[in-house]
């Protein structure tokens, strides 16, 4: 056996070692994925379906590379004003989510309003200015309590992940890394405008101030996880958004640390002998 061999088969088990070493002892994992394959049907059986808002009836699933792969992706295509002529998606999350401890991912861009604000969550149905946007510095915001560093650009596709935890604290990441930390209660779903416990995605408030915070766009994933990720989950999930859940991932690294380190044992008493 080369000593090259040697080396790389050390140098696999080590960089093996280090990231179950940095993993979660239990990763979360969705209770619903929507990959938008033609449909709004979740990956997960049982799941609710996506519930379209298409009042113009020009949204639909097209063809588009989404970091770097060709994938199928929903289009929503309406006009900010009238309210009524918004496009998005509505989510039932009753029986899904606590609605007081929940973690939301969506891989989407925008295409236009450049500068203006742009709801991306609702979870007031739709009766509040209040929520989460890309707010006009092109910065992720909870309004009307924070806003972010890093910009979100337009027609490029980015990771969003809002977490919010039943202790009151709502954390957002752009791309796997934090953005910020703000103590507020105003995502959760259990609120006196929302009975049924909706989560609506670019659709904005119809009753109220700032009404037309709305911009077309595209998404490509979305997934729910019935409690707070971590930030070590978020930074492997931000990294590479369409891979397995991180369980999954983990399951089959802690699967093949003994073979490795078998082999190179094997590898070891066959040199010894010769």
């Amino acid at each position: 056996m080369s000593r090259n061999f040697c080396v790389s088969l050390i140098s696999g088990v080590a960089m093996t070692l280090i990231v179950l070493t940095h993993a979660p002892a239990q990763a979360l994992d969705p209770v619903a994925t929507y990959l938008f394959n033609g449909n709004f049907n979740a990956v997960q059986p049982g799941a609710p379906l996506l519930t379209p808002a298409d009042p113009l009836g020009t949204s639909a699933f097209i063809s588009d590379t989404v970091f770097g792969e060709t994938r199928t992706v929903y289009a929503f295509n309406g006009h900010a004003s009238p309210v009524n002529e918004q496009a998005g998606l509505t989510l039932n999350t009753t029986g899904l989510i606590a609605p007081d401890n929940y973690s939301i991912e969506m891989v989407s861009s925008f295409s236009d309003r450049n500068g203006a604000w742009r709801r991306l969550i609702d979870v007031q149905n739709r009766q509040s200015d209040e929520g989460f946007y890309v707010d006009p510095s092109n910065t992720l915001d909870v309004y009307p309590v924070s806003g972010s560093p890093n910009t979100f650009t337009n027609n490029v596709y980015h990771d969003i992940i809002l977490t919010d935890a039943n202790t009151g604290v709502v954390k957002a990441y752009l791309d796997g890394q934090l953005q910020f930390t703000i103590n507020t209660t105003q995502m959760h779903l259990n609120n006196l405008n929302n009975p049924n416990l909706l989560m609506n995605f670019f659709l904005d408030n119809t009753v109220g101030g700032g009404q037309g915070e709305f911009s077309n766009g595209k998404i490509g994933l979305i997934r729910a996880y019935n409690g707070v990720l971590t930030d070590s989950e978020i930074n492997i999930i931000g990294s590479h958004p369409f891979a397995p859940a991180p369980s999954s991932v983990f399951t089959l690294l802690l699967g093949g640390v003994p073979g490795i380190i078998a082999l190179s044992l094997r590898h070891k008493r066959k040199k010894a002998t010769l």
